[in-house]
């Protein structure tokens, strides 16, 4: 590469890939012209706050202007422009299914590389250069077998594990697809995240727990459902005790979570980290000190929070949440619509309802994960985030749009409407 060029995400790559496909079937005149979504008001919101940052930090704090701070500017449309893909393709209810299963083959296939790693069998060796993240994870794959399979980094394969683990947690709940694969899925991505030694992954997998039971009942599944679920937790429990007994280099890391104040991540963050980021948020609090790469570049924050308020200020923070609160407000009422409907239908749009319970995890466990760790910014998992939430949303719109049918039997005028979870 040349010297000083930005480097190119695969997914950015992919996003423009589709962008021209779609450019050609929207003059072909077989795709229709993109509606608009709330995403692009908070999209043009956070990268408005992200100009006035650049300007403020340039000319009011006088920091030296980089051409590789404008790189920063169209990264607030990259959630809106995969949200855009996945919710305007309107997948059907046969198509989430499919969906749902070539995603479980694909993570069958992540934790089976990942648990190959940690048996350094040979042919691992060979991938790992592929999908190493960088020597620091190489390292710890090596001295504490910390994998991390295609993912580049361990923490980010914890990510990409706990929601995979609750996407199919809720399918066994919501009886979406074959049992067997909606709880042999959770019990490999449970041995795996053992493996990642990523605290937390563990801890995200557990609020999404907690967030699970509060669905399962907004869901009329109150009894059987909450049963079921404590059942599955048992099962998830046991296992995560046998394999943290039998991986004990990795899983060394979570006894620490015994006395969670003293963890020595969590430590290096509160003392060093956090209070480095502070003083810089002290500095200028409401705009912040812009992308500022020329001092920014090696400081590391550990939390995107404070990374978004030490360059854009309290502003930016609250443009940025908005991207996490708007699909929160557009799930809202969905399961009260769903139960309107009659049983047969209900069970005709599963799929879309599960896609919503995703979508609600996924959002409430990243906001989680993002006090010390990073979504937004994940480069790695950037597209895969917000292409579920994009569908999960258009699943919330479809389902109200059905309630509001006021579907009452096969002969009912609304019925054509219906053609939607068949095609």
């Amino acid at each position: 590469m040349f010297a000083g060029a930005p480097a190119v995400h695969g997914e950015v790559l992919l996003l423009v890939v589709c962008g021209v496909a779609y450019a050609w079937m929207l003059l072909a005149g077989v795709a229709r012209p993109p509606r608009f979504h709330g995403i692009f008001v908070i999209a043009a919101l956070f990268c408005l706050c992200e100009g006035i940052s650049l300007l403020y930090g340039t000319l009011g704090l006088h920091h030296e202007l980089l051409f590789r701070d404008f790189y920063e500017l169209p990264k607030a449309w990259m959630p809106a422009a995969f949200f855009l893909i996945a919710y305007e393709a309107q997948l059907s209810e046969r198509a989430l299914r499919r969906l749902l299963d070539a995603m479980a083959w694909v993570t069958g296939v992540v934790c089976l590389y990942g648990i190959a790693q940690y048996f350094d069998l040979g042919f691992t060796f060979w991938l790992n250069r592929y999908y190493s993240g960088g020597e620091h994870h190489d390292i710890a794959l090596a001295l504490y077998h910390r994998v991390y399979s295609t993912l580049a980094n361990p923490n980010v394969l914890g990510q990409f594990l706990s929601w995979t683990m609750l996407a199919y947690t809720l399918a066994y709940l919501f009886g979406v697809g074959s049992r067997l694969r909606n709880l042999g899925i959770p019990l490999a991505c449970v041995v795996t995240l053992v493996l990642t030694g990523s605290r937390y992954g563990l801890v995200a997998v557990a609020f999404g727990l907690v967030l699970m039971i509060g669905l399962t009942l907004a869901a009329g599944r109150r009894a059987t459902g909450l049963l079921a679920l404590l059942l599955m937790i048992f099962a998830f429990a046991v296992v995560f005790a046998n394999v943290k007994g039998a991986a004990s280099a990795p899983a060394s890391r979570f006894d620490e979570l015994r006395h969670p104040l003293q963890v020595g991540s969590l430590r290096a963050r509160l003392d060093d980290l956090w209070l480095e980021a502070e003083g810089y948020i002290a500095v200028s609090p409401w705009l912040g000190h812009g992308p500022a790469k020329e001092i920014f570049t090696e400081v590391y924050t550990d939390s995107e929070y404070l990374d978004v308020m030490k360059q854009y200020g309290v502003v930016g923070l609250l443009a940025y949440l908005a991207y996490y609160v708007w699909p929160l407000f557009r799930y809202a009422g969905v399961f009260r619509a769903a139960s309107g409907l009659p049983p047969p239908i209900q069970s005709a749009v599963s799929a879309n309802l599960l896609l919503v319970g995703i979508g609600f995890e996924m959002i409430g466990t990243a906001l989680i994960m993002n006090i010390g760790e990073f979504t937004f910014y994940n480069w790695i998992l950037l597209g895969f985030f917000w292409l579920w939430i994009g569908l999960s949303v258009r699943s919330g719109d479809f389902i109200r749009e059905l309630a509001a049918c006021n579907y009452v039997g096969v002969g009912a005028p609304d019925a054509p409407r219906l053609s939607y979870v068949h095609s």
